[in-house]
């Protein structure tokens, strides 16, 4: 590595647009790239990634932005130490050692400690599986049902002896305390003692989007199956695993997923592996838990699109549905694959892929899905079968934001139950609206923008006319200086001197903050369309500005009349009348 800092070495090797994309599905937009932003909920794309600045912002709800640094800090919710270290990994860049550079000391943080024992204890598994007794009659059992070796291999797919503290001696033995250990969710404590979680279990890693390890879920196997055990565990929440943020098999399936524009939704980790096997990349499971808007704003930086492939039994269709609530909620066009009964999707793909190929394409609309799903309960031809139905599908129909397809439905609705659209209608009016507030945890908590004036958004925006049009710099005469701020004229000033938008000489003159922030207009320039007449949004803007002012000027001048006119001091009185006919005559 050359004498540059890591930092600049690494903003040397990679570009912003690859580092993002990993993340969200650009789209090309002029010079620069635009999405959906991963940090807010949001149907219109507002968030830009500029190649030339190797910045990004977001011009919508959270206003955030930055350098490609702050974007993984942010997304993975990591500290700037982790993400030098990520981002140096993907450049080929080895860091300073210790004692070499002081600002890049490597901290032993509690993540990577945490991260190290789960690496740890995933080779423990996957080593058992394969020299243990136990583990190869499990490995027997993987491939009866139709696992192969390289799956096997690939997922990472190993065994929990039945023993009370054969991974805790083998992490111990390898300098871990035990009480990082238990962090990491792997022990549990009872009647005093403390002893491996998983005991007896084929195990399924858990990884992140970076395919590193931070949790294991363990299905029963061998003596204690069929015995009053919960079939499957999964780790507890760590502070590395969150059920509620994590999707199995995200890590292989993201490039698939925004490839074709489309995410399988499964429900168990042998759903993801087998369908992957049979050639279906782009499948992922919510492993143990309902859906949540975590886990779709995770899978919407690849897709809007959305295919739930559940069991067709009744806890099946419970997780269906609470998947369909969730992903309306957050904007998702969705659908539902009708699995034939008794098969889940790691049985039909490894029996005919073909066959799950054509259920995937055959997917139908989550409202069809719900209208079949109710009158396959109910008798429509009863009064009670005919309410339960309504009261089952009124909800749905509620939450359809456009009245026309709304009315698609209330009109099927009708002619299905042989009733009027108007009582159906009089009812749906009765349907209360869920008015769940959003919720932002841990990692994902936004940063809410300082709410801006009126005055400082006029301000901005005659700045972005100014870069997008420089010639319009001759347009900003000494006249204008009363009514502008000073720091906005000092900018100005500096557009005039020096034409362009130089991150480095803006940060000598003006600190990192206003830098940082003058960069975002600028990207602004470049993204926003413009007008047809700029001069005249120009002139529109001093103007407003000008009266602003010029009505707090007033404004002041008739609380000191009332003052004066309290003293009774009818000289200062007359002076500041004769102020205020002269400001009301500029102002009109």
């Amino acid at each position: 590595m050359d004498s540059r800092s890591p930092v600049e070495e690494i903003k040397n090797r990679l570009d912003i647009v690859q580092v993002v994309g990993e993340y969200v599905q650009l789209q090309k937009a002029g010079g620069n790239f635009r999405a959906v932003c991963p940090f807010h909920s949001e149907k219109t794309p507002s968030f830009f990634v500029s190649p030339a600045r190797q910045t990004w912002h977001c011009f919508g709800g959270c206003g955030e932005g930055g350098d490609m640094f702050s974007f993984v800090m942010k997304i993975e919710g990591i500290e700037f130490a982790d993400a030098l270290r990520l981002l140096a990994q993907k450049a080929g860049i080895e860091l300073p050692k210790r004692g070499e550079a002081q600002a890049y000391k490597e901290q032993d943080t509690e993540r990577k400690r945490l991260l190290e024992i789960m690496e740890l204890s995933c080779l423990f598994f996957e080593k058992q599986l394969t020299s243990s007794q136990a583990g190869k009659e499990a490995l027997l059992y993987l491939q009866s049902r139709g696992v192969t070796e390289e799956s096997i291999s690939l997922w990472r797919i190993g065994y929990a002896p039945d023993s009370y503290r054969a991974l805790l001696d083998f992490l111990q033995e390898k300098g871990h305390r035990g009480e990082d250990i238990s962090k990491a969710g792997l022990l549990v404590r009872s009647e005093g003692k403390t002893y491996d979680r998983f005991r007896g279990r084929i195990m399924f890693t858990i990884r992140d989007t970076n395919e590193q390890v931070v949790g294991f879920g363990g299905r029963i196997f061998g003596k204690k199956e069929g015995a009053d055990l919960a079939k499957y565990i999964n780790t507890s929440n760590t502070p590395l695993y969150d059920k509620s943020r994590i999707l199995y098999g995200l890590e292989k399936a993201k490039i698939e997923i925004r490839r074709e524009d489309l995410c399988i939704l499964v429900e168990g980790y042998m759903d993801v592996i087998m369908a992957c096997q049979a050639g279906f990349k782009n499948v992922v499971a919510c492993s143990g838990t309902a859906l949540t808007s975590a886990h779709l704003r995770l899978l919407k930086r690849f897709t809007n699109n959305l295919v739930t492939a559940f069991d067709m039994d009744d806890a099946g269709d419970n997780a269906t549905r609470k998947s369909i609530t969730a992903a309306i909620e957050e904007g998702f066009s969705l659908k539902v694959v009708r699995m034939p009964p008794g098969k889940d999707p790691a049985d039909v793909a490894t029996e005919n892929p073909e066959v799950f190929a054509n259920l995937v394409k055959n997917a139908v609309s989550v409202f069809d899905f719900y209208f079949s799903s109710a009158f396959s309960k109910w008798d429509k031809k009863t009064a009670q079968g005919k309410k339960f139905i309504a009261d089952d599908l009124l909800p749905v129909i509620q939450k359809i934001p456009h009245r026309v397809e709304q009315s698609h439905w209330i009109s099927r609705l009708a002619e299905e139950l042989g009733v009027k659209e108007e009582t159906l209608m009089e009812e749906l009016g009765k349907v209360k609206t869920e008015q769940k507030p959003r919720s932002f945890k841990g990692n994902e908590t936004l940063t809410v923008s300082q709410t801006k004036t009126r005055v400082e958004k006029i301000e901005e925006h005659v700045l972005v006319l100014l870069l997008r049009s420089p010639t319009l710099l001759s347009d900003m005469g000494a006249e204008w200086i009363p009514y502008i701020s000073e720091q906005t004229w000092k900018i100005v000033e500096e557009i005039r001197a020096h034409p362009g938008d130089d991150r480095e000489r803006f940060q000598k003159v003006f600190g990192q903050e206003t830098a940082a922030w003058f960069q975002s207009l600028a990207m602004r320039a470049e993204v926003e369309e413009a007008s047809e007449d700029e001069a005249q949004e120009l002139n529109t803007c001093l103007l407003t500005l000008k009266r602003v002012k010029l009505g707090k000027q007033l404004d002041t001048i008739a609380q000191k009349l009332k003052e004066a006119e309290r003293e009774k001091n009818a000289e200062r009185e007359a002076v500041l009348l004769q102020e205020f006919y002269t400001l009301s005559r500029e102002l009109n």
